[in-house]
C-alpha cells in the first residue's frame, strides 16, 4: 500500500465515522481515525486541523496529514496542521507496535455512562468480547494535546482494545482500520443497550451470563455438517466483512461523486 493509498483509506475511515453516527450532528467535527503507514511504521496518517470546513464527512485523501510517532507534522496540505489530539494516536502507536489503527470520537452513550460511573456490561452479541471485562477509564476530561497526557491515556488503555476518557470520549485500537472503527461502533452500541436496560430495569438489571458469552465465542462459522456439505458444492464462502465492505463502498462512492 502506497502512502497515497493510506491517505485514501483514512479519508474513507473519516467519512465512515460520520456514516455510522459516531461523528455526526453536533459532533461532526469531533473525532479522527488514523492508520499506520505499512511501509514506514514510524509514521501515520490522520486528518488535520485548519480546513475551511472541518467536518469528517467532507474529508478527502488530499486533506490528510502525515505525522511521526512524536506527533510532529511531516507533510500535509498548506495551512493545515495536526489534529488537536494527535498525541492520542502518536502515543498509542509508539507504545503498541501491533496496533495499526486508532479511533477517537465522542460517543454520547459511552460518555454518559462513564461520567455516571456505570460500567458497560454485555447486553448484546455485537461487541460482547470488547466489554466482557470492565473497560479502563482515563480519569481526565481535558483534551489530550501533550505528550504527558497521551502517555497517561496509554497507561490507562494498557493492553485493552478500548479506553473511556471521562466526560470526553473514547479511544479504540485495532490491527486494522476495520477493527478500530468496528470496536468503537460496537462499544457505543453496547453502551446504548446498557442505558436502555438501566432505564427499564434499574441498576440491578440482568446481563448476558459469562458462560453464554464463552459458548458464543467458541462457535465457529459453518462448522456444522450441513454447512460443510454446502461448501463442498459451492466452494469457498466469504463469512465476514459484509458490513465493513458496505461502509467502505458507500464512503468510496460519496468520495468519487465529490459529495460533501
Amino acid at each position: 500500500m502506497t502512502l497515497d493509498e493510506v491517505k485514501y483509506e483514512v479519508a474513507l475511515g473519516s467519512r465512515i465515522l460520520a456514516l455510522t453516527g459516531l461523528a455526526a450532528g453536533i459532533r461532526s467535527s469531533m473525532g479522527h481515525v488514523s492508520l499506520r503507514d505499512p511501509n514506514d511504521p514510524g509514521r501515520f496518517v490522520v486528518k488535520g486541523r485548519g480546513y475551511p470546513i472541518d467536518v469528517l464527512n467532507r474529508m478527502r485523501p488530499e486533506n490528510m496529514v502525515v505525522c511521526d510517532l512524536d506527533g510532529r507534522l511531516l507533510n500535509g496540505p498548506p495551512g493545515v496542521v495536526q489534529c488537536n489530539e494527535v498525541m492520542i494516536h502518536a502515543c498509542v502507536f509508539k507504545a503498541r507496535p501491533e496496533v495499526q489503527s486508532v479511533v477517537h470520537v465522542h460517543p454520547p452513550f459511552s460518555v454518559m455512562l462513564t461520567v455516571l460511573g456505570i460500567p458497560i456490561v454485555p447486553m448484546v452479541l455485537e461487541g460482547v468480547r470488547l466489554v466482557r471485562e470492565p473497560l479502563p477509564v482515563y480519569p481526565r476530561t481535558a483534551l489530550i494535546t501533550s505528550v504527558e497526557h497521551g502517555r497517561d491515556m496509554v497507561k490507562s488503555l494498557g493492553k485493552a482494545s478500548a479506553v473511556h476518557l471521562l466526560g470526553h470520549g473514547a479511544t479504540t485500537v485495532g490491527k486494522s482500520m476495520e477493527d478500530a472503527v468496528m470496536n468503537m461502533w460496537q462499544l457505543e452500541h453496547q453502551a446504548q443497550m446498557n442505558y436502555y436496560a438501566r432505564s427499564i430495569a434499574g441498576p440491578g438489571h440482568a446481563q448476558i451470563p459469562d458462560a453464554l458469552i464463552e459458548e458464543f465465542l467458541q462457535w465457529k462459522p459453518l462448522a456444522e455438517p450441513h454447512f460443510q456439505e454446502a461448501i463442498a458444492k459451492v466452494g469457498k464462502v466469504n463469512t465476514g466483512g459484509s458490513m465493513w465492505s458496505d461502509l467502505m463502498d458507500r464512503a468510496g462512492k460519496e468520495l468519487a461523486a465529490g459529495w460533501s
